[in-house]
């Protein structure tokens, strides 16, 4: 009888080994897996900021062209206009004389 239970405190001893043995290779792969995720969200944390920085830079540049052309047009569009307002003042300042000097 003192045989059986030797052996079976023998197997729950072994048990009990394997036991902690699975949990210490368990914790190893948990370990493992948790580096692996940190590392694998940290990479894609980085793609994902450079790829925000080259679409802020692209915009930039897009609002920054957009902004010399909406420029250049309005200094097109302000000479025009000057051109114009020179000729009506003439033709103003003309008409005026015309009246001052008692011409139709």
């Amino acid at each position: 009888m003192r045989e059986i239970v030797e052996r079976v405190l023998g197997a729950e001893d072994e048990a009990k080994s394997r036991i902690e043995a699975a949990r210490k290779r368990a914790s190893a792969v948990k370990a493992d897996a948790d580096e692996a995720a940190a590392a694998f969200v940290a990479k894609a944390r980085e793609k994902a900021v450079a790829d925000t920085r080259a679409r802020l830079d692209q915009a930039r540049a897009s609002a920054e062209r957009l902004i010399v052309a909406a420029r250049e047009a309005a200094d097109a569009e302000a000479e025009r206009n000057a051109g114009t307002v020179a000729s009506e003042r003439e033709s103003l300042v003309a008409e005026i004389v015309g009246v001052i000097a008692g011409r139709p």
